[in-house]
């Protein structure tokens, strides 16, 4: 019994290095090697999704399979490249003119501050003075504090003082000048990337079944096929995603842009920048957990608070709406097991951001829902199944319980 106890506490000990040791890889991975060999896993990846159309071009002409590999890499290169090149450029210029118009609002910040401290006083008329002045003035001191209103002012005597004194604080510029010092020193970079990924790109899609096999070669039958199937899955539940999500996006940006232009047509809304509003509010409501809210709610109570009444209701309106289609159409767009535990989401979200930056955002979350759908097709074997109660009887079981009990009572 004791032994058993030992090898048990043994084997836990065991699992829990080889987990320690998977995890530690993948973070190495990620952190340091992916920003150095990132043009082969592109060039790999592309390899991949190029197969059947290269496939299809050998066929259906008398080019050779490496020529046909060129010459789909290069168009993909040139037109898709193109045409999604002018799509950024177009949402890159309408949201340039929408943060300009944010920055231009953002000066009255003293003004709405006011205001909220304004009516706080006259809610709370009806309690003790003392309370009523400390609930204000924590509140005040939180929003000037979330509005950077007291950093503003902190910046504008420190530059003034500069300027009283006849000198110029350089160490302001510091921080930009070496922003962007750095990312001219990366671009050259880049662009050799790049070169290199095209590069490689062409010859693994030409010889790409020859590297497969020399990549599955390396492993038993048994391991070979399961990463086959694995990367068969990967890539339908990827497939499957983007159209999902694409989907999402495009109705909640066709969503937003009309209650927009009602609200418009109303009187209720007198600005600009509807579809570059829509654009970031659908892109916003794609990622884990986040939604639609992230973006109307805050806008709409900054409406209520500085007296734009209709612009605020109007903004709840539509966010109810939207919320509701969400729910109608997202279940019949994205399969039940692509979702995680929202609990599980927040901490993936929270963890890849502390430890990869922004693109941890979406990396740890996919890749925690990629080992999801893995493990439930059975590749892999890490969450235990829920088992089913014994309390569930099939139906035949129970036809033939109850033929008993009739029986015994005749």
């Amino acid at each position: 019994m004791a032994l058993n106890k030992v090898e048990k506490r043994r084997a836990f000990i065991i699992n829990i290095a080889y987990a320690g040791i998977i995890i530690a890889l993948f973070y190495l991975a990620i952190k340091y090697a992916l920003g150095i060999v990132w043009p082969f896993v592109v060039a790999f990846f592309l390899a991949m999704v190029l197969q059947r159309p290269v496939a299809f071009l050998a066929r259906k002409t008398p080019l050779r399979r490496g020529i046909s590999s060129v010459i789909l890499v290069l168009f993909m290169l040139v037109i898709v490249g193109s045409i999604l090149a002018f799509i950024v450029y177009r949402i890159a210029a309408e949201l340039r003119g929408f943060f300009d118009f944010l920055l231009m609002k953002l000066e009255d910040t003293d003004a709405f501050v006011d205001q909220i401290v304004t009516w706080l006083q006259n809610t709370l008329s009806f309690l003790p003075h003392s309370l009523s002045d400390s609930i204000v003035s924590s509140v005040q001191g939180f929003l000037n504090n979330l509005l950077g209103v007291e950093a503003e002012a902190t910046a504008e005597l420190e530059a003034r003082n500069a300027v009283s004194s006849g000198g110029f604080d350089l160490s302001v510029l510091s921080t930009p000048l070496g922003a962007v010092w750095g990312t001219a020193k990366q671009i050259p970079m880049f662009f050799v990337g790049l070169l290199v990924c095209i590069i490689s790109c062409c010859f693994m899609t030409s010889d790409y079944n020859t590297l497969r096999d020399m990549i599955l070669a390396q492993f038993p039958k048994e391991r070979g096929d399961a990463i086959v199937r694995t990367k068969q899955i990967i890539f339908s539940t990827l497939g499957k995603m983007c159209k999902a999500y694409s989907a999402i996006i495009c109705i909640s940006f066709v969503e937003l842009s009309i209650g927009l232009l009602i609200l418009r047509l109303l009187g209720f809304y007198e600005g600009n920048y509807i579809f570059a509003i829509a654009l970031i509010t659908a892109l916003v409501d794609i990622l884990p957990v986040l939604g639609t809210g992230t973006i109307l709610i805050p806008w709409s109570l900054w409406s209520l608070f500085t007296g734009d009444i209709g612009l605020g209701i109007g903004l709840l309106v539509i966010y109810a709406v939207m919320g509701v289609i969400r729910q109608v159409i997202e279940p019949k767009l994205v399969a039940s097991q692509f979702g995680m535990p929202p609990f599980m989401t927040i901490m993936a979200m929270y963890i890849g951001t502390q430890l990869f930056g922004f693109v941890g955002l979406f990396l740890l979350p996919l890749t925690m829902m990629l080992l999801k759908v893995l493990n439930d097709e059975g590749i892999i074997h890490i969450f235990k199944h829920k088992k089913k109660a014994a309390a569930e009887t099939p139906p035949a079981a129970a036809d033939a319980d109850a033929q008993k009990e009739q029986a015994h009572e005749d």
